[in-house]
C-alpha cells in the first residue's frame, strides 16, 4: 500500500503562544485581515489581546463576529464577497470548530469566486485559499490543522464537507489561555469530538503506520487528561487536550473519518443534532464494530483507552473498550444515548438510508435518491469494515434511550 502523509500547517503551542500572532501574520505577508469569531469569544480578553498584537504588527483588521453553532453557506458567501471587495489578504479565526470552518470557507470562496456549496466535495476548487491563521478556543474539532471545512446549507438542510490540499490553514496557535472562558461541562462536547477523530483515524481502512502512531498518541494523551480538563481547573490538562485534538485531526486528515461521522451527518442535516452528540453517542458502537475485523489493533487501542486487558479474550477487550468510553462519558457529563427528540424511532431507517453517500460526497449528496437503497447497500466510508444500511439501522436502534 502506498502511504501518503501530508500536513503543512505550522503549529505553535503552549502558554503564551497567542503572543506570536502578529509575527505569524507578518511572516505570511498579511497586511489586512478578516478576524472571524462569534459573539461570545469576541468579548473575551484573549480576543482583545490577539487584535492588539495584530495592530502592533501593523496589520489592519476587519471583523466578522456573527458565527453560530454551524458554519453556514450564507455567512461564508457574504463574507467572501466582502473580502474581495475590501482587498483583504488574510483570514484569522479565533473560535471553535464552527468559527474555523466559517473562516476556512471564506478563505476558499474569496479566491475562487464561487459559492461555498459549489466548492464542497473533494478538491472542487482550483485556487489556493487566502492565507489563514487559526486560534482554536475549544480542544475539539482540530480544524486548525485540517484541509476540510464542514458547512450547513440552510436551504437544503444538508451538512456538506469541502476541501483539499489548497485549503490547509497556514498556521495554528494552541494556547491554553483560550480555554479559560469555556464552561467545564460545555468543554466536554468538543473534547468528545476530538476523541472520535483519533479513534476513527486508527480504525480507518486507509490508515498507515504514520497515522496510527499519531492517532494512538492523541487518544492516549486525551484520554489521560480529559477528566481533569473538564472537571477541574487544570491548565496542564487543558494544554494537553489542545495538543491531543490537534494531533487527532492530523491523523484523521490523512486516514479520513469513519462510520461515526458518516452516520451522524444526516442527523445533523435533517434533525439539527449538534455534531458532537452525533459522533460521540455513536463512537462506542462504531469502535466495537470495526475492531471486530482488526485483531492486531485491539490491544493497542485498549491500552490507549486505559483498559486492563490481562486475562480477557479479544471479544471481551473490544467490549471493554466500548465500556471505557461510556465510563468516560459518565464522568464528564456526556450522554451515551440519543433521546427520542434527537432521533425519533420512526426516522431511524430514513437516517440510515440518507447516510449512504458518506461524509466525503459533498454536493453530490444533494441529488442522492434513496429509492434504490436496500438493506445490503453499503455506506460510503473509508472505515476498515464495510457497513450496510441494515447494520446502520441496527446501530442507530442500539443508540436509542
Amino acid at each position: 500500500m502506498i502511504t501518503n502523509f501530508y500536513m503543512p500547517t505550522r503549529v505553535v503551542a503552549g502558554p503564551g503562544a497567542l503572543g506570536t500572532i502578529g509575527t505569524l501574520a507578518r511572516d505570511l505577508k498579511m497586511s489586512r485581515v478578516l478576524v472571524v469569531s462569534d459573539p461570545v469569544i469576541s468579548r473575551q480578553p484573549f480576543h482583545a489581546d490577539a487584535l492588539a498584537a495584530l495592530a502592533e504588527a501593523g496589520v489592519a483588521v476587519s471583523r466578522f463576529d456573527e458565527c453560530g453553532i454551524d458554519a453556514r453557506c450564507s455567512h461564508i458567501d457574504d463574507q467572501g464577497a466582502r473580502v474581495r471587495r475590501e482587498g483583504i489578504d488574510g483570514v484569522v479565526c479565533v473560535g471553535g470548530g464552527s468559527v474555523m470552518c466559517t473562516g476556512k470557507g471564506i478563505a476558499i470562496v474569496a479566491t475562487n469566486n464561487k459559492p461555498m456549496r459549489e466548492c464542497t466535495g473533494v478538491g472542487r476548487f482550483d485556487r489556493k485559499a487566502l492565507p489563514m491563521i487559526m486560534v482554536p478556543t475549544t480542544a475539539g474539532s482540530g480544524s486548525e490543522v485540517s484541509q476540510w471545512t464542514i458547512v450547513k446549507d440552510e436551504e437544503r438542510h444538508l451538512k456538506l464537507l469541502g476541501g483539499g490540499p489548497l485549503s490547509f490553514p497556514d498556521a495554528a496557535i494552541l494556547d491554553p489561555v483560550t480555554l479559560r472562558s469555556l464552561p467545564m461541562r460545555v468543554a466536554a462536547l468538543p473534547a468528545v469530538d476530538a476523541l472520535t477523530h483519533g479513534v476513527e483515524a486508527y480504525l480507518s481502512g486507509i490508515a498507515s503506520p504514520l497515522t496510527d502512531a499519531v492517532a494512538l498518541a492523541a487518544v492516549r494523551l486525551q484520554f489521560g487528561s480529559l477528566r481533569a480538563s473538564i472537571n477541574s481547573d487544570d491548565e496542564r490538562a487543558r494544554a494537553d487536550n489542545l495538543v491531543a485534538s490537534c494531533m487527532a485531526n492530523i491523523a484523521c486528515g490523512n486516514a479520513r473519518l469513519g462510520h461515526g461521522h458518516a452516520l451522524s451527518l444526516p442527523l445533523e442535516g435533517h434533525l439539527d443534532l449538534p455534531h458532537p452528540y452525533g459522533v460521540g453517542v455513536l463512537l462506542p458502537h462504531v469502535t466495537a464494530f470495526n475492531l471486530a475485523v482488526l485483531p492486531e489493533k485491539v490491544k493497542p487501542l485498549a491500552e490507549a483507552l486505559e483498559v486492563e486487558t490481562a486475562g480477557l479474550t479479544r471479544a471481551e477487550i473490544i467490549e471493554a473498550c466500548a465500556e471505557s468510553i461510556r465510563a468516560l462519558y459518565a464522568d464528564i457529563g456526556f450522554p451515551d444515548r440519543f433521546t427520542p427528540d434527537q432521533l425519533p424511532r420512526q426516522r431511524v431507517r430514513e437516517m440510515a438510508e440518507r447516510a449512504v453517500p458518506g461524509l466525503y460526497a459533498g454536493i453530490a449528496a444533494e441529488g442522492f435518491d434513496t429509492a434504490s437503497v436496500t438493506d445490503d447497500t453499503v455506506i460510503a466510508c473509508p472505515s476498515a469494515r464495510k457497513m450496510t444500511v441494515r447494520q446502520a439501522e441496527r446501530m442507530f436502534e442500539s443508540c436509542l434511550a
